[in-house]
């Protein structure tokens, strides 16, 4: 259930940076950086819930190879809204410059997370990882 909300907040932030990248338009990077920020923090919490599930997989299973991949897309993804957070804010940086650069990671890290989204996805539909078994009374 975590991971809807950095993928919410990312897909606002992504769009936000372009829009401001278009427009240069102060508010518009605002909400760009609240919700980038608001994305990271709630892929951080994802990241330590998903680290706790892959405690479960069995090493020498299919889902391992899934999950590292899954492990590392998303890890990229984490570091490129990182990225895209950081760089308006960099010293020695125009602020057209910055703002090209913000919207650069920013769609990379979105592609990345579609990848990362379908990995995640293989994981629970295919393999049911984190899957709970209903009970039955």
């Amino acid at each position: 259930m975590l991971v809807h909300f950095p993928i919410a907040f990312w897909t606002i932030a992504t769009g936000a940076y372009g829009w401001d990248a278009a427009s240069a338009t102060e508010s518009v990077a605002l909400v760009a950086q609240l919700a980038n920020g608001a994305g990271l923090a709630a892929a951080m919490l994802a990241m330590i819930a998903g680290l706790l599930e892959l405690r479960a997989i069995a090493s020498d299973s299919p889902a391992m190879q899934v999950a590292i991949w899954h492990l590392m897309v998303m890890s990229s993804v984490w570091v490129f809204f990182l990225a895209a957070l950081v760089l308006p804010t960099s010293a020695g940086l125009d602020h057209t410059t910055a703002r090209i650069g913000a919207v650069a990671c920013a769609g990379v890290g979105f592609v990345l997370m579609a990848v990362g989204g379908w990995l995640g996805g293989r994981l629970v539909y295919e393999f049911g990882v984190a899957v709970k078994e209903p009970t039955r009374s």
